[in-house]
């Protein structure tokens, strides 16, 4: 991804980068997400105490935007499809009570999303759903 288009991104509301994830992620189907290892994907705590998964749709704004703290545990970008996300990810995060932080920045800006609502959203995008 271009240096400027992760800049112009990156300058964009939570909101719209949450509309500009579900739409890439819909037509490249892909996630990223970050793991440290073999697969120890990272779920961190907001001020809330609400743990959450993020997740972005491209792995140059998963290396960009992840945390200090995320860089010093070693996180890497990882990819997930777009079927595994919906059928796998989705399903385990909600009957853990974890939520989706969609397109966080680097300054912790992003929307955490309930998983359903994340579903459906791509969903609708997509024009199919998952059973």
């Amino acid at each position: 991804m271009h240096e400027k288009q992760i800049e112009n991104l990156l300058k964009q509301s939570p909101e719209e980068r949450y509309t500009y994830f579900v739409r890439y992620c819909a037509d490249f189907e892909q996630v990223w997400g970050l793991v440290v290892g073999d697969n120890n994907w990272v779920i961190f705590k907001d001020a809330d105490g609400d743990e959450i998964f993020p997740v972005w749709p491209h792995s140059d704004l998963a290396e960009v935007c992840c945390f200090d703290e995320q860089k010093e545990m070693g996180a890497k970008p990882q990819a997930i499809s777009l079927d595994s996300f919906i059928r796998n990810c989705i399903p385990d995060m909600v009957s853990d009570g974890v939520y989706f932080g969609v397109f966080y920045n680097d300054k912790r800006e992003g929307l955490a999303v309930e998983g359903g609502v994340l579903k459906t959203a791509i969903e609708e995008e997509v024009g199919a759903v998952w059973e």
